[in-house]
């Protein structure tokens, strides 16, 4: 049975815990924040959204997506995955498939297009111009 000043050192113990906690996840948002800014600001030049820039580089990964694979790997809603696919359906950098085995399941490809503006864009973000 715990004493009265144990019980207090441990609720200490876990307030100093959970504050670092939080610390740690505001800090690791915050960054995320810079980064996704950061990312936004040499796209758009080029003429691209980080969304966008994002579904290129999952089916850089992964070719032949389901939509809600894309929808997993990018974190977006699926109106906002409709409208960046069909954004670069109109660039010319993807096309979508039906499945060979299920009709009713549509394929997301990278286009060679697509390839070759993923490779450019990612250089950029990379030396971050």
């Amino acid at each position: 049975m715990r004493t009265g000043s144990e019980t207090v050192t441990a609720t200490r113990h876990d307030d100093v815990g959970d504050a670092m906690a939080a610390a740690m996840l505001r800090e690791s948002v915050l960054a995320a924040r810079r980064a996704a800014r950061n990312a936004a600001d040499v796209l758009r030049p080029e003429g691209f959204a980080l969304d966008e820039w994002l579904v290129l580089d999952a089916l850089g990964a992964g070719d032949g997506l389901t939509m809600s694979q894309l929808r997993e790997a990018v974190l977006v809603d699926k109106a906002t995955l409709g409208r960046r696919v069909d954004d670069l359906l109109t660039k010319a950098l993807v096309y979508r498939e039906v499945d060979g085995l299920d009709r009713r399941v549509i394929r997301v490809y990278l286009s060679s297009r697509g390839r070759d503006v993923l490779s450019r864009l990612t250089a950029r973000l990379a030396q971050g111009q």
